[in-house]
């Protein structure tokens, strides 16, 4: 009958008869009731979705004669994380994955005000890898490699599927940002250890722990070529913060002690020794005494060294931190050797296009 009325393009004139018959269920429902695809199979408790019940030449019938939407729209997705937010405390990773990658598509200002005001719980990923939903206020966006590590057994960060392309990353996390949630490093109270309340403080020579005019040349590479694309004026501004450095070394460890405040008033701590502190407000860099001694650990020293500079000079870019400690690690362990770190630029398509600018930083090199 359906394939009949589709040959002779007839059109329903009543929109209040406009019923649809369903053979699944063997009944009639109101062409408001169904759409003609459901890509995410997420809606087949809301809605009768007509391409699994008839063929694909006779759906366009469907949308032309009785006005059925082709698929759910925005607030489809919001009602029916809405319905998640109230029946269920953890989600399947297909589940989530299907909704914020429709999320992902692009939003107009209306919607993402619509996103804003209806959703209040946001998808944490807890240490074991389940997905819970938690009070968009609990929940925290990763945009500090360091933090991501000492609280990651914690339900607090907002999911984010694996092997995702960071420009996608940046997205979703912006997503998560207009909604409510709030980035980790500027919800963190930290104390910091006694470093300047007796301590014993040796400034030493840079050329001590590292090639300063080496690693600056490595990070202004990454700065200009990277996905980043940063412009001449900023990057010379962030590595200029490096430059200014003093830098001293500690007979005690340089720990620190993270607090985290829930809405609830529970307050999560964690304390960590780092081996290195970069120290913004004062423009000092503090390390721990014979860290080069035998039974001391390079590579996680290294390791350290290279996510402290990277997380001072990406302040304002954290979600490309990891790609470049993973570069400066490398560099601190070839000793920043120049011959070196110039093929290791070279290999990963990095160009320093500041010679000018570490000319002028370095004039006695």
């Amino acid at each position: 009958m359906y394939r009949y009325l589709t040959e002779h393009k007839w059109k329903f004139e009543d929109k209040a008869a406009r019923k649809i018959w369903i053979p699944k269920i063997a009944e009639w429902v109101n062409s408001e009731q169904c759409v003609l695809h459901d890509q995410d199979n997420l809606f087949g408790s809301k809605f009768n979705v007509l391409e699994d019940e008839y063929d694909e030449d006779i759906l366009p019938f469907f949308s032309f004669a009785l006005g059925v939407r082709n698929r759910p729209s925005l607030d489809d997705y919001i009602n029916i994380w809405n319905d998640w937010e109230s029946s269920v405390e953890q989600l399947s990773h297909d589940q989530c994955s299907k909704f914020w990658r429709f999320m992902l598509k692009p939003l107009t200002a209306r919607s993402e005000k619509k996103l804003t005001d209806c959703l209040v719980k946001l998808p944490v990923i807890s240490g074991n890898n389940e997905i819970f939903l938690l009070d968009k206020n609990d929940v925290f966006i990763p945009d500090n490699l360091h933090l991501k590590k000492l609280f990651e057994h914690q339900k607090v960060f907002v999911w984010c599927p694996q092997n995702l392309a960071p420009l996608t990353k940046c997205e979703l996390f912006d997503i998560y940002r207009k909604i409510g949630a709030r980035n980790i490093s500027e919800s963190i109270c930290m104390e910091e250890s006694s470093l300047i309340n007796g301590v014993e403080l040796k400034q030493v020579d840079p050329g001590n722990i590292c090639n300063v005019k080496v690693l600056a040349k490595l990070i202004l590479g990454f700065l200009s070529s990277s996905s980043l694309k940063m412009e001449p004026n900023k990057r010379h501004e962030a590595v200029q913060d490096l430059l200014n450095l003093s830098f001293f070394e500690t007979k005690g460890p340089v720990t620190a002690s993270y607090n985290l405040e829930l809405s609830s008033g529970n307050i999560i701590t964690k304390k960590t020794n780092r081996m290195v502190r970069w120290q913004r407000q004062s423009s000092k860099f503090f390390t721990q005494m014979n860290w080069q001694s035998e039974d001391a650990s390079l590579i996680k020293y290294a390791t350290y060294f290279s996510e402290a500079i990277a997380e001072g000079v990406l302040r304002e870019n954290h979600d490309h931190v990891p790609e470049l400690s993973n570069l400066i690690r490398l560099a601190f362990l070839l000793k920043f050797n120049i011959g070196e770190i110039e093929f290791l630029m070279e290999s990963n398509n990095l160009h320093c296009e500041d010679e000018d600018f570490l000319s002028s930083a370095f004039p006695a090199n």
